[in-house]
């Protein structure tokens, strides 16, 4: 059956809402919804990431120093780079990773 990608999409008030989209052994797609203002701090994983703005715009955190994205902008980040997000706007990322 089909999904839309903003099927039960939401935002917190006061932390981002992370909602898995997919789950397998291989890969996690997730999609984060971020209200106008509300960060993820810079920290590290130890995953490859790849971020997808759907909609809005905000700063994020990689290993060059901050960068703006908008929406249908991407970035991929390396295990070995910090990774965080300020929401300029609210702010929904798809956000795959392995």
């Amino acid at each position: 059956m089909p999904k839309n990608i903003y099927d039960d999409q939401k935002f917190n008030e006061n932390e981002p809402a992370k909602d898995p989209i997919f789950i397998s052994k291989e890969f996690k797609i997730i999609r984060i919804s971020l209200k106008k203002g509300l960060t993820i701090e810079p920290h590290y994983g130890s995953h490859v990431v790849f971020f997808y703005v759907l909609r809005g715009k905000g700063i994020f955190t990689t290993g060059s120093g901050e960068i703006e994205l908008g929406e249908n902008d991407y970035i991929s980040l390396k295990e070995t780079e910090p990774r965080g997000i300020k929401s300029l706007d609210d702010l929904v990322v798809l956000v795959i990773r392995n």
